[in-house]
């Protein structure tokens, strides 16, 4: 018994619709897939193609090795500078005339026209003068007359919230021997 030729490109002839590829059958060029290209003999090298242009990302940043920065290097030692100034301005502060009691040695670290009174040791060499009485809110130094050889009077610059301080020391010399 012989079968008829088959009709279409479906299994038993009939048509593929909306041009599917039936199951089992190879794809076909032009019938909504595109061309394959053809596969060289065995033993054959493969022809190289240039490959087609491609646009590569940037090059990636160097790594950060684990280090620190330089600019953060210098901020810390900034901090560090500004740190030892304010100490020292408070030392060097806490030691001023205004602070100075009854009792207690002074040195002269300015001139005699603009002195920098500065408290120090009452033992030490550097000691010149000696606090015998203090008189607050007030700039005149007649009040030590008769109380002490010198009249030192002074008035620290104000804030906007205060007027400043005045007070006079009325001081003894030290006589070296």
């Amino acid at each position: 018994m012989t079968y008829p030729p088959q009709q279409g490109p479906g299994p038993y002839g009939q048509p593929v619709p909306n041009g599917q590829q039936p199951q089992g059958y190879p794809p076909q060029p032009g019938y909504g897939y595109p061309q394959q290209q053809a596969q060289p003999p065995y033993g054959v090298p493969p022809q190289q193609y240039p490959h087609p242009q491609q646009f590569a990302a940037p090059p990636a940043p160097p790594a950060r090795r684990g280090g620190m920065g330089i600019m953060k290097i210098l901020k810390i030692i900034a901090g560090v500078v500004v740190v030892i100034m304010v100490a020292v301005g408070y030392f060097a502060s806490r030691d001023d005339a205004d602070k100075a009691e009854v009792g207690d040695c002074l040195t002269n670290k300015g001139s005699t026209v603009t002195p920098d009174l500065q408290v120090v040791k009452c033992g030490g060499a550097d000691a010149e003068f000696k606090v015998v009485k203090v008189i607050p809110d007030t700039l005149d130094t007649n009040q030590c007359q008769g109380k002490s050889d010198i009249g030192y009077q002074e008035q620290m610059r104000g804030s906007r919230r205060s007027s400043g301080k005045q007070f006079v020391l009325c001081i003894d010399e030290i006589k070296k021997s």
